[in-house]
């Protein structure tokens, strides 16, 4: 059997793939699973047990337009798949998987042989695990990820001589309404202590480096490295801090104890396990979208302006005593 699953969104996007192609390979030891993501997903992808095969789908640059995705399109089709997974509902992933030339299509976009409803209230990880089921390939939604090989010594270069407890930090996201005031991440990390170990992408430098400049120098501030890098960092983490948003499910997937801040987004749309845990006030507005809007509905950003840092110090200090940190 060879399987194609279609999902080019966000990196956490690419994270909950994970259960759908460890339940595929399951099913089909034998087999070959191929995921197309974008640029950005891709390295995660890369480390997601079971997959054999990352194609990637730059959508908004080199593969943009009819004719990128034509030629994508026919650079699937000498794939030979026998059955693609569509857990992205655009029309541009049904055309690619019909373009690939796979006879069972199953998913949630245009052109599936076997086009299933999305239902936006259940967990992002069964999105794609429910159409692996539909298929035949049963399995867990437990997140997984691989350290990348060969980046030992680059963490070991980040992090020589920092005191415990090593706290990863993602104050980033894509969109501003899911991020957390840095004078707030300031207070909370000179609270906690320890090494704190500041992630994000190049264009989240200047964020980063005003909670560094603010903890006069106890950080490490590794964001704009690559994902590989920054996925190594997150493995030797003790505890990791964040948003909803894709370093910080990396790291869930890395079995980190993990504090998510949730705003504009909810934790119901995430399975949870004991050693993550989420923080949020729990207001009437809560949650107001599936990834976060541009701006908030209500001109006042309060599910994460009005969040101190108390709250999440103690939910942090509480996960350090359960690892002994």
């Amino acid at each position: 059997m060879r399987a194609l699953l279609v999902h080019p969104a966000y990196l956490g996007d690419t994270v909950f793939l994970g259960p759908a192609v460890r339940a595929l390979k399951a099913r089909w030891p034998g087999g070959h699973v191929a995921l197309v993501v974008t640029p950005r997903g891709a390295p995660a992808a890369r480390l997601l047990p079971g997959c054999d095969q990352v194609v990637v789908f730059d959508k908004r640059r080199g593969d943009g337009g009819p004719a990128g995705l034509w030629r994508l399109g026919r650079s699937l089709r000498q794939g030979a798949f026998d059955l693609a997974l569509v857990s992205h509902p655009s029309l541009r992933s049904g055309l690619l998987a019909l373009l690939s030339g796979a006879p069972r299509r199953i998913g949630y976009a245009p052109f599936c042989t076997e086009r299933l409803p999305l239902d936006r209230t259940r967990p992002f990880v069964d999105r794609s695990r429910l159409l692996a089921e539909r298929a035949g390939a049963l399995g867990d939604p437990g997140l997984a990820l691989m350290a990348p090989p060969g980046l030992a010594a680059y963490a070991d270069r980040v992090l020589a001589g920092a005191p415990r407890p090593i706290l990863g930090v993602v104050p980033g996201a894509e969109w501003a309404t899911k991020r957390w005031d840095p004078a707030r991440w300031v207070e909370l990390l000179r609270r906690l202590g320890g090494t704190p170990v500041l992630l994000g992408a190049p264009d989240e430098q200047g964020l980063t480096g005003a909670i560094a400049a603010g903890l006069g120098g106890a950080a490490r501030d590794a964001a704009g490295n690559t994902i590989e890098e920054a996925v190594a960092l997150l493995a030797r983490c003790d505890l990791v801090l964040g948003g909803d948003t894709g370093l910080v499910h990396c790291a869930r997937a890395l079995g980190r104890p993990t504090v998510l801040l949730f705003g504009p987004t909810g934790s119901t749309r995430h399975r949870l396990l004991p050693g993550e845990r989420a923080v949020s006030l729990g207001l009437d507005c809560q949650p107001c979208h599936d990834h976060g809007p541009r701006r908030c509905p209500r001109g006042r950003r309060a599910c994460l302006d009005d969040l101190e840092p108390g709250r999440v110090e103690e939910v942090a200090r509480a996960l350090l005593d359960l690892r002994g940190g």
